[in-house]
């Protein structure tokens, strides 16, 4: 199973892989956000808090955050 989530305009994947973490996050503009969960909730937060320390380092360091690549768009069907 796979969700796709949006976190200050930020898309990252949350995956099941059967091993232990057994829920691991993806961010597609963040190499180096590595983080997981044992259950799907507790995936989610620490993509959040993941995503919230690495702006704020970047912003540390004088780095220019990137421009989100990806957007998630909801279709009404």
């Amino acid at each position: 199973m796979k969700t796709i989530h949006e976190y200050r305009g930020y898309v990252f994947s949350i995956e099941f892989s059967g091993e232990h973490p057994e829920w691991r996050v993806d961010y597609e503009d963040f190499d180096d956000i590595i983080t997981a969960g044992s259950t799907l909730d507790e995936a989610f937060h620490n993509a959040c808090e993941a995503l919230d320390l690495h702006l704020e380092s970047m912003q540390k360091l004088g780095e220019k955050l990137p421009k989100p690549r990806l957007k998630i768009q909801l279709v009404q069907v």
